[in-house]
């Protein structure tokens, strides 16, 4: 019962979006046998203008979005951070929901995580230590556990950490809005405090660069995911030790109306060029393309 209630609950996927024709869809299969292999899954890929760019974003939506509907916000997002940028799609979601008819689960959702890491950094060979993994709502979860198990499982560690809106627990949202009674009936799933103390769980003689640098981003007047959540997960990081986690909490931000350049892409430039090794440049390349914009306007 908790199972399929979790799914009908925090599992909405829109209708279906077809992109089958956009050239930005990318259809890729690891190989059987390796994590989230034999599987050909679509992702989004929008590649720099800048030859030879290696930072990349590793993007993970929320939960009543998909390719289709992201599309155009994201290529609005890559034109300010001048960077690669792949976006994840979701088992049950989209294209997904027609490439193999697979059902949405957390389980799917942390295959496909594990897919796109290794399809930037093994098969486009772009540096894991310039990969920044950035979670919207729902794809907070995937994108934290994913950092933590990139050390863990393939000693990879990333560049960055960027959690908007995030949750403490799957379970925590559900308190919020039905109570603790009907809180229980949830899985444990997507526990973002347990999956936060794995990603601190540096040795203290580690150098501080082991550290993956964590920054959150959360609205004020969010009433989907209230922003103590957020506010408790950076308390928690600095109770951990965490050297290197920061948050920008926005006034007047929603849970899904954000300006993208003073709630989002200022503060992440900003922290990305203080923490991330090759993102120094790209703050100067965002401020030109906004000057640009504003002289077009």
């Amino acid at each position: 019962m908790g199972s399929a209630l979790a799914k009908s609950v925090v599992f909405s996927p829109p209708a279906i979006r077809t992109l089958q024709a956009s050239p930005l869809i990318l259809w890729d299969k690891r190989p059987k046998g390796t994590p989230g292999g034999d599987v050909a899954r679509p992702f989004l890929w929008l590649a720099s203008k800048k030859h030879g760019c290696l930072r990349t974003l590793i993007f993970f939506h929320g939960n009543a979005e998909d390719l289709g509907l992201i599309e155009t916000e994201l290529i609005q997002f890559q034109a300010y951070l001048q960077c690669n940028i792949l976006a994840v799609e979701y088992p049950g979601y989209g294209l997904c929901r027609d490439a193999f008819g697979s059902e949405v689960s957390f389980e799917g959702l942390d295959d496909v995580a594990i897919h796109a890491l290794r399809y930037v950094v093994s098969v486009r060979g772009l540096p894991a230590d310039q990969v920044v993994l950035h979670g919207r709502s729902l794809g907070s979860g995937p994108a934290l556990r994913l950092a933590a198990r990139a050390r863990s499982q393939f000693q990879w560690n990333i560049g960055a950490l960027v959690l908007q809106c995030p949750f403490i627990s799957i379970r925590q949202v559900a308190g919020d809005w039905v109570g603790p009674t009907g809180a229980l009936l949830m899985p444990t799933c997507y526990d973002n405090s347990e999956s936060l103390q794995e990603l601190c769980q540096v040795p203290k003689w580690k150098a501080v660069e082991r550290w993956v640098p964590l920054l959150i981003l959360h609205g004020e007047l969010d009433t989907v995911i209230p922003p103590y959540h957020g506010h408790s997960l950076l308390e928690e990081a600095r109770h951990l030790g965490h050297p290197m986690a920061e948050a920008h909490f926005s006034e007047t931000a929603t849970h899904n109306r954000w300006n993208m350049v003073s709630d989002i892409v200022t503060p992440m430039l900003s922290f990305l060029c203080k923490h991330v090794e090759g993102w120094q440049d790209a703050q100067d390349s965002c401020e030109a393309s906004w000057a640009t914009f504003l002289c077009s306007k």
